[in-house]
């Protein structure tokens, strides 16, 4: 079944991409901003790691890109509300496609909830990577503070 659920994002991804790209600006407004090319490699990094999910369920590979993938998006500028919005939105965005492509398919609903399934995941981990760095940085003022830096 897996097998079958990463097959069907691989043919689905063209249209999600597409889709995510034509409304990137209601995702978040600095999409908007970037350049056709570089939103879609920012889109397309993160249903690439979706689909190796729905194919490997390895939740440490999932993991370590979500760490990958905030750091990145921190670095750029964004802030934790966006990026939690942001991973949301791309779920939100593949659903609507699968449920359009897919109408008459069967087992569209089943792949649905897989997706949604993955997404849920996609998004703890990034609300989690963020957590962890909040802690962290916790922790390092308070360590500043007590040293009287």
């Amino acid at each position: 079944m897996s097998a079958r659920f990463a097959q069907t994002f691989d043919a689905l991804r063209p249209a999600i991409l597409d889709r995510l790209v034509e409304v990137r600006a209601t995702i978040d407004h600095s999409y908007a901003d970037l350049p056709e090319h570089l939103a879609r490699d920012q889109f397309d990094s993160v249903l690439v790691r979706m689909q190796a999910y729905l194919r490997d369920r390895d939740v440490d590979k999932f993991r370590s890109f979500a760490s990958r993938w905030v750091a990145m998006r921190i670095g750029e500028g964004y802030s934790a509300e966006k990026l939690i919005h942001s991973v949301v939105a791309i779920g939100d965005v593949t659903v609507q496609v699968a449920k359009h492509r897919l109408a008459s398919d069967p087992d569209m609903m089943v792949f649905v909830r897989e997706v949604v399934r993955v997404n849920f995941i996609a998004t703890r981990l990034v609300v989690d990577n963020l957590a962890e760095e909040l802690a962290r940085r916790v922790s390092q003022r308070q360590s500043t503070e007590r040293r009287g830096l």
